[in-house]
C-alpha cells in the first residue's frame, strides 16, 4: 500500500469517527422533560380553598427546581418551589385561597441551572390551568 492509499485511508477513519461523534451528541443533547400540573376545583367561591399539585423533571444532569406559578397582571408570580434537585425538579402539593371574584390562572415552571452557575433559567411552563372564582 502507498504512502498516499494509507493517507486516504487513515483520512477517511478519522472522518468517519468525527461524523459518528457528532451524530452522538446531538442525539444525547435532547432531554426527556416529564411534567404533570393540576389545580382543582375549575370553579370555586370567594374565600374557597385551590388545590395545586404538580412535578417536573428533566433526565438532564443540571440542577432543577419546578416551581407553581400565579398569574397576576401581565406577569407571574411564584406561589411555592419544591427543594429540587439533579435530575428531578421536584414535587409541589399547596393550597392557595381564592380571596375574590375572578379569574385565576395557574402554572408550573421548570428552572434549571448549568454546572458552576447558580442563575436558575427556565426551562418548561405547563399550560397554564383556569380556575373560576364566583
Amino acid at each position: 500500500m502507498s504512502f498516499l492509499n494509507r493517507r486516504a485511508a487513515r483520512t477517511a477513519v478519522v472522518a468517519a469517527v468525527g461524523i459518528s461523534a457528532l451524530g452522538l451528541s446531538a442525539v444525547t443533547a435532547s432531554a426527556k422533560v416529564d411534567y404533570d400540573f393540576k389545580a382543582s376545583p375549575h370553579t370555586v367561591k370567594a374565600g374557597g380553598r385551590i388545590h395545586l399539585k404538580g412535578h417536573a423533571g428533566a433526565d438532564s444532569d443540571v440542577f432543577q427546581k419546578f416551581c407553581v406559578q400565579q398569574r397576576q397582571g401581565r406577569s407571574w408570580r411564584t406561589v411555592k418551589c419544591a427543594h429540587g434537585a439533579v435530575f428531578d425538579g421536584g414535587t409541589v402539593n399547596t393550597w392557595v385561597k381564592a380571596t375574590h371574584r375572578g379569574t385565576l390562572k395557574f402554572r408550573g415552571a421548570l428552572y434549571e441551572a448549568d454546572w458552576g452557575s447558580n442563575k436558575l433559567r427556565l426551562q418548561l411552563v405547563t399550560p397554564a390551568e383556569t380556575v373560576r372564582v364566583h
